[in-house]
């Protein structure tokens, strides 16, 4: 049982010093770009393209930004509902930017950050989690995929 904990471990140490390393840089440089005080979706972002386990960094990477630019949108649309129906505007532009999210039929990381993206903005307001967000998301993004190529694309076959 150790033998298999201890190879687990090591499968995964690179990737996990890798994303913790990107979430890091891309913190600083969002901080650094854009003045946010604490840009924790450009590091939040970065861990997600990056972790142990993704098969496709690439594609992990794209997907967390589809799913992000649709919560946000749906999320600011859904300010067009009245606030004294909170409760059922969150539900509904949850739903609705799940639905949409779903339609790519891509990895589940798309419905699951339209979701999330869309309740963020609900419940946060677009000051935070709208443009601010997105801008997050696009540098930690970037990061992670620049990772992603430079120390973990296949190499081809001698």
């Amino acid at each position: 049982m150790l033998e298999v904990l201890f190879e687990r471990g090591r499968a995964a140490f690179s990737r996990a010093l890798a994303a913790a390393l990107s979430a890091a840089l891309a913190y600083w440089l969002a901080h650094l770009l854009f003045g946010q005080p604490q840009p924790i979706f450009a590091a939040i972002s970065a861990l997600i393209c990056l972790a142990p386990g993704i098969a496709n960094h690439l594609r992990q990477g794209a997907s967390l930004l589809l799913g992000v630019t649709i919560g946000i949108l749906v999320g600011e649309v859904a300010f067009l509902i009245p606030y004294d129906m909170g409760e059922i505007r969150l539900a509904c532009a949850t739903f609705l930017a799940m639905m949409i999210a779903s339609l790519f039929g891509l990895a589940a990381v798309v419905p699951i950050q339209a979701g999330a993206s869309a309740m963020l903005v609900l419940l946060l307001g677009p000051q935070t989690a709208g443009l601010v967000r997105f801008l997050d998301v696009i540098v930690g993004v970037a990061i992670g995929v620049v990772v992603a190529v430079v120390f973990f694309r296949s190499k081809p076959a001698s």
